[in-house]
């Protein structure tokens, strides 16, 4: 089976890439680059040097059975941004299956669509799901929670933020609850799914705990040893501060969606996913104390 990667650098490309270049299903690997210093010199893979601008006018030299669509933008709240890599790159993404013949994707969504109050990120997120749908191709579409790995990404900040300081400020309540998802886990998944393609189906990739964000903290700090409290912060007046920030064209490191999230439940039912793929989801607190020991 030979498999095309976009996002192929990123957080979850890079673990992606590394696990398919030892799986036995895959022969090749097609990993889209926007520049050499990003290739993995790994077994299998064979880089392809563009971005999602260009991906319509490459032509791949061999036969692709499906392509794994990861790349994607949520850093900060720019509409402008969100539109051109999230939807204006997956219509890219449609047209270069389309021209290279690739029977199948698999789409990586956000369970951020969940949000009652959405921003730029998940609404984009949402329309390319729609193109996704629309598109002729078989499909699939998954919706990743946080995804953690040890002192990487957000919970690799609040790690960091937990050894220097006693109490963290969160914004809201703190009883918003959060099912992240360790990235081994979603690693596997994404095994799976490439493996047993099951066309037209939307699953949700979330951890085995669901947790009030302030439990989630509490958890954290007993794995490092120490005793960290939360200290609430009105979210609301926040909130529209930042999104009249965004509306201004400032960005200030933290979105107006990242802080709704943080008020508002983003868990999910994972029956239907373990009964497509029956991964092992491991405790949260087991996976962080593996992690900050260096077991993995």
């Amino acid at each position: 089976m030979n498999v095309m990667v976009t996002g192929a650098s990123g957080f979850i490309g890079k673990h992606v890439v590394e696990a398919m270049s030892t799986e036995p299903a895959v022969d090749n690997i097609f990993a889209l680059y926007r520049n050499k210093e990003q290739i993995a010199f790994l077994p299998k893979v064979n880089p392809v040097i563009g971005d999602l601008d260009s991906l319509p006018s490459i032509k791949v030299d061999a036969r692709i059975d499906i392509i794994v669509h990861l790349a994607g933008y949520y850093k900060t709240e720019t509409k402008k941004l969100c539109e051109k890599i999230n939807v204006d790159g997956t219509k890219n993404t449609v047209s270069f299956c389309r021209e290279n013949n690739i029977p199948r994707i698999i789409f990586f969504s956000t369970i951020n669509v969940n949000l009652k109050t959405k921003g730029c990120y998940a609404a984009s997120k949402e329309k390319a799901e729609e193109i996704v749908r629309n598109s002729g191709i078989e499909y699939m579409i998954v919706r990743p929670s946080l995804v953690y790995a040890g002192r990487a990404g957000s919970l690799g900040r609040i790690i960091g933020y937990a050894e220097k300081f006693p109490i963290l400020p969160i914004f809201g309540s703190g009883k918003a609850k959060e099912q992240p998802i360790h990235i081994n886990e979603l690693v596997d998944l994404t095994l799976m799914m490439i493996k047993d393609f099951k066309p037209g189906a939307e699953i949700y990739a979330a951890g085995r705990d669901a947790m009030p964000f302030s439990a989630l903290v509490r958890t954290i700090g007993t794995c490092i040893g120490k005793k960290v409290r939360i200290m609430p912060i009105p979210a609301k007046p926040v909130y529209w501060l930042v999104k009249l920030a965004e509306k201004a064209g400032i960005h200030p490191g933290l979105s107006s969606e990242q802080i709704a999230h943080m008020s508002q439940d983003l868990t999910a039912d994972m029956t239907e996913t373990l009964k497509l793929y029956p991964i092992e989801l491991k405790p949260f607190e087991e996976n962080i104390k593996s992690d900050l020991k260096g077991k993995r």
